[in-house]
């Protein structure tokens, strides 16, 4: 296996499991919220790797927004506003492309702060289609892992 195609799934797994993070934080939380250890993961990886890792949850989202909408007919969209008030305008750009059903060129944000919002938000955004789709945060966390490809004993620990 070539080094671009294992940076590429160990990008997707490692998104995942952020994903399954985030899911099992709004379990006991009650609300969608990232939890300390989803940024304490993420602050661990390079600037390289979190290239990739961004690429892929903006895929891994685009699918959960796809199949939202081809199910149910609804389309739902990251809190723009909201968002754009704790990003910089670099960040917000490269948030819209990572989303977009046809992802441009983006660029990955310079700063570390604003990375991390984006990968939070795309996290959540991935929630949020699940949910609709009738899964519960629990659920969530089992299908991300075990796309990951986690031990379902893993999930329960």
């Amino acid at each position: 296996m070539g080094a671009d195609v294992k940076a590429a799934l160990d990008a997707s797994r490692v998104a995942y499991l952020l994903t399954a993070a985030m899911a099992d934080n709004t379990a006991r939380a009650g609300t969608i919220v990232p939890g300390d250890d989803l940024s304490a993961e993420w602050g661990d990886y390079y600037k390289s790797a979190q290239r990739d890792i961004l690429a892929a949850l903006g895929a891994q989202t685009r699918v959960a927004l796809e199949m939202l909408h081809d199910k149910l007919g609804v389309e739902i969209e990251m809190d723009w506003e909201s968002t754009a008030r704790e990003v910089c305008s670099e960040a917000l750009a490269s948030a819209r492309e990572l989303v977009a059903a046809e992802p441009g060129a983006w660029t990955l944000p310079q700063c570390t702060h604003c990375r991390e919002v984006i990968v939070k938000a795309l996290c959540s955004l991935q929630i949020q289609a699940h949910f609709r789709l009738g899964s519960t945060p629990e659920m969530i966390a089992a299908m991300c892992r075990e796309s990951a490809g986690e031990p379902q004993a893993a999930a329960s620990s």
